[in-house]
This record gives C-alpha cells, structure tokens and sequence, in this order.
C-alpha cells in the first residue's frame, strides 16, 4: 500500500517537473518586453494609441524571424497613469512577468519611478515619450531616452524660426512667449531664455495666464501691442482654442505663431477652431505627410484604421531599437544589452530593417551637456517636426528636407 502512494506520489511529482519544464522551454522560446502605459484611467486613450505602435513593430519583428530567432512578448503593464502604481508594477514585470527589458511610461514622474527600479534590477529600460529634461540628469545606468528633451522641442521652434526664411524671405527678430503659469510654461520659459540668444533673437514679451480661463483678451492685447515677429505657445487644450478664438477677436494676426504641441497638437484642436487656426503651427513628433515613414504609415493603416502619431511613431521604433541591441549583444541579460545601447548608433535604417521613420536619419545615445548640465544616454540626434494647419490639416512644414507642404506665409487664419 505504501510502495503504491510512493509510486504515485513520483508519478505526479514527474508530471508537475515536466510541466515546470515546459513552461520553462516555452519561455525560453519569447524574449519578454515589457510595455507600461496607461491602459485604463482618464489617460487610458493615449496609452492605447501607444500600444499600437508597440504591438505592430513586434508583429513585423516576429514576421521576420524574431529577435535571434525568438519570438518577442510584450507583457502588458496598466499604469493606469498613477504614480502610486508604477514602482511596485515595474517590480512586478521584472520578479514575476521576467521581463528582460521595458519600455515606458508617458508622463516622466511614472518614468522617473520606473527608472529607478530598473536600476536597482538591471533591466534596460527606453522612454519613447517622457520628456522632462531632468530624467537624464540623475545619472540612472539603464535609463535610455530615444524622444527629444523638453528643452531639445523650444530649441527646435528657434531652429525653425530661422531656417524658415529660406523659403519666405521673413527674418524673426523678435518673439513673445505666450504660457500658462504652470510648470509646463515655465518650461518654455527657461529654455526660450537660453534659445533667443544662440538664435539671434530677442524676448520682447511674456505673457502668463491662469490655466483654464474664462478669457484673455488682456493678454492677447498685451501681445497684440508687443507686436513680435513671432508668438512661441505652450497651452492644454481649451486654452488652445480660446487663444485662437481670441486672436480673431481682437484682430491681432501674427505672422508666426508656433505651438509646444500639447493643446495645439490635440485632436479636437482644428475641429473646435475650424479655418481660425489655418497658418498657427506646432510640434509634432511625426505626421502623416513626413516624407519618412510613409511604406510602415500605410501597413499601419491597414491593420488599424488610421494613421500613426508621434507617439505610436516613436514607441514603434523603440520596440526595434531593443532588437538592435539584443542582437548586437547576443543575449538578453541586461548589463550586456545596456553596453549595446550605450555602443549603438543606427544611421538611417535599423540592420535587417526599415528606415528610421522619425524626423531624423541617426539614433545614438550619448552623453552631454545642455546649458552646463550633464545628460546622460539621451538621443544625441533626436528631434521634431513642425506642423502648420493648412485648409483644415496639419502638414509638415519642417525640416525642409523632410516637409510634405511649403509654409503658408503669413498666417491665414481663415
């Protein structure tokens, strides 16, 4: 009786064994990346629009035979846009998940939180989208940024601003910083002041307003009377429209108007504001009339039903970058991929892949300064387009090179 337990007791301890054993081999058949967002929540649109990026380069990865040929896994982490939620969810995917890399977040205090506990794993971590300047000033090991800084958007406005006179013949001089009072606009403040200068132009107003007012007249007059060459923008959405609004009202058209994104680059901004914002331009990560990107936009469309944005864009290339250097390391263990990327430079199209779709041709992670403060594995080549609304549609003005529409000069706003 005893000999038959201890028979049976071995026989389900085989069993348990070989099918420990073949979840193992089943793991060992997927590399596992994670991807943390917004998933549910009020932010739980732009995470879901992140993920199609993230979904459909590893559908053609895969398509093509992996990633050494293995598969890859992306593990899914609803962040549901909390901070209170990102550490311990991070942890999570690394100890439980086994996840041997991440990808994330959107907003830079969750990517902040997960940096730090990638650190302390070693488990190499990419934000294709937080862009808070001081993420690359702490000196974390496996943190990597592949989008522009903050500081890298209002120098690309300044670049813009200049360049632009090759094809209007208008050379800006002058410019106003229009901003809400919040952090966001005080962004845009310190970097104007440090751009103005190596840009040749001067600051000859700021004007500051109340996030969410009922109305600002004062404030477009002030502008109206400080009559600058060009108007610099950083505003949510509802602002957006009533700055436009406003600017027809009180009869004041700029030559130039160039937006931070946000608010200005928001889907409901052209709809709410019709022919009004017709010649307002702004920052854009990636647009659907870039002249890079336009074979990857298509079989997107196909599979979706609408265009890639900047942030599909980008997350989509992350999901390569981490390929490249899997490959490039020859294994999935994090101090060797971490020395990949730091190694890596891809210029113009990832090896057994397609072009870098953003605007720009090189990716490198580099170390550097911006205005005497260090900044560690960011992008070095990372850049913007911008955007001008033309007869209802945003079309890309710049880098010329890149641009799908000459600029509409002056301003229409009609």
């Amino acid at each position: 009786m005893k000999l038959n337990k201890l028979v049976s007791l071995l026989v389900v301890l085989a069993l348990v064994l070989t099918a420990l054993c073949s979840a193992a081999m089943a793991d060992e058949d997927t590399i596992k990346i994670g991807a943390m967002y917004a998933l549910s929540g009020d932010k739980a649109a732009i995470g879901t629009n992140i993920m199609r990026g993230v979904d459909f380069a590893a559908e053609q990865i895969n398509a093509a035979g992996g990633i050494n040929g293995k598969k890859i896994e992306i593990v899914r982490g609803d962040t549901q846009g909390d901070a209170k939620i990102a550490g311990n969810l991070a942890e999570r995917l690394i100890t439980e998940d086994h996840v041997v890399a991440i990808m994330g977040c959107h907003q830079s205090t969750l990517t902040d939180i997960v940096a730090q506990v990638c650190d302390s794993y070693e488990i190499p971590l990419i934000t294709a989208i937080s862009t808070l300047d001081n993420l690359s000033e702490k000196d974390y090991e496996y943190f990597f940024r592949l989008c522009p800084m903050n500081s890298v958007y209002v120098e690309d406005m300044f670049k813009y601003l200049k360049e632009q006179s090759a094809q209007t013949g208008k050379e800006v001089k002058t410019v106003a910083l229009f901003c809400d009072n919040s952090a966001i606009g005080q962004e845009l403040e310190r970097c104007a002041a440090i751009y103005a200068p190596i840009y040749e132009m001067e600051i000859v107003a700021t004007v500051e307003y109340q996030g969410g007012a009922a109305d600002l007249t004062s404030e477009v007059l002030t502008l109206k009377k400080a009559n600058a060459d060009a108007v610099l923008c950083e505003s949510y959405i509802a602002d957006s429209i009533l700055f436009t609004k406003t600017l027809t009202e009180q009869d004041y058209h700029p030559e130039f108007v160039v937006a931070k994104a946000n608010g200005f680059a928001d889907v409901s901004y052209v709809p709410s504001t019709g022919a009004l914002s017709n010649g307002i331009a702004t920052v854009v990560e990636w647009n659907p009339d870039l002249t890079k990107g336009q074979d990857v936009n298509a079989a997107y469309k196909a599979e979706y039903g609408l265009d890639m944005n900047g942030h599909s864009a980008e997350s989509y290339t992350v999901v390569w970058l981490f390929k490249t250097a899997m490959e490039a390391a020859g294994t999935t263990d994090g101090p060797a991929v971490k020395e990949a990327l730091e190694n890596l430079v891809v210029d113009g199209s990832f090896p057994g892949g397609g072009e870098i779709i953003l605007p720009y041709g090189m990716i490198d992670f580099d170390n550097y300064e911006v205005d005497g403060i260090a900044h560690k594995h960011n992008n070095k080549y990372a850049s913007v387009a911008i955007a001008q609304v033309q007869d209802g549609e945003y079309k890309t003005v710049w880098p010329l090179e890149y641009a799908g529409a000459p600029i509409q000069y002056p301003a229409q706003y009609k």
